[in-house]
């Protein structure tokens, strides 16, 4: 398997494992989600590229996997919180004809090596408490659940 930054002629591979994704949550939060027939457009995977914050995982030449990264830094003005660099992870996507084989491990280890290549302090994601498998991977290897956010739907 390799790891890298895709090019505009993989935008219906890319857009198809988004939709995969987009569907479960679409499923989970019908009150923040609306189906859609394309979530990434070719001009967000235009910039996405440009800004080296998408990288695809490969097997036989064939897009198995994504990943969506940004490199924030927090300046705080206060000396009492301490100063952030971070790595965000916004999408982690596999094929799922393709989980369960370590492809996740892979993206997962291929962010972690940016973040301290960008000498960043923390790694953050969000997941959805529903999503079990992407939670276990999570702690599997080495992320913890550092802030719980509640919501509740006021308005149907």
């Amino acid at each position: 398997m390799k790891i890298e930054i895709p090019n505009i002629n993989d935008y219906e591979d890319i857009n198809n494992l988004a939709q995969q994704v987009h569907n479960l949550h679409v499923k989970w939060r019908p009150d923040l989600f609306n189906k859609v027939e394309e979530v990434i457009t070719r001009e967000e995977l235009k910039d996405l590229i440009e800004n080296k914050e998408i990288y695809v995982a490969k097997i036989d030449e064939k897009i198995v996997g994504y990943i969506i990264i940004e490199i924030i830094e927090k300046q705080n003005q206060s000396p009492k919180i301490r100063h952030k660099k971070y790595l965000e992870i916004d999408v982690l996507c596999v094929d799922k004809d393709n989980r369960r084989k370590g492809i996740g491990s892979e993206l997962l280890a291929f962010a972690k090596d940016k973040a301290i290549e960008n000498s960043c302090t923390d790694i953050y994601l969000t997941v959805n408490e529903e999503n079990t498998s992407a939670i276990k991977l999570y702690e599997k290897f080495g992320l913890r659940v550092k802030n719980i956010a509640y919501s509740m739907q006021i308005n149907k």
